[in-house]
């Protein structure tokens, strides 16, 4: 039974991440015989098409809250000068383990 539960949930994801996909496409097959104007100078048009989805807009009715806080942004300035000493190691290997570690 574990089994099937899992494969009825994987389903209904499946369903649910390619229904937006899926709902576009066939909004936009849906309006592919609409003529479209390609005019570039201004002018005006009757109505085209009228399609509840394309005329869908939303507004924005909750309005931020207005709050008391202000943030202050302080900076500190850094300079970063490069050791001007070098230093010649004639052996640089000289320090390591002679042994690896072990492998296991």
């Amino acid at each position: 039974m574990h089994t099937q539960l899992k494969k009825y949930f994987s389903i209904l994801f499946l369903f649910l991440l390619l229904f937006p996909i899926i709902e576009k496409g066939l909004h936009s097959y849906e309006h592919q015989k609409d003529l479209h104007c390609t005019a570039t100078e201004k002018h005006f048009h009757d109505l085209e098409h009228a399609c509840s989805i394309c005329d869908f807009t939303t507004t924005d009715s909750n309005n931020s809250p207005e709050s008391g806080v202000q943030f202050i942004i302080s900076a500190k300035e850094f300079s970063f000068f490069p050791f001007t000493q070098q230093l010649k190691i004639p052996y640089p290997y000289s320090n390591l383990p002679s042994r690896a570690p072990p492998v296991a």
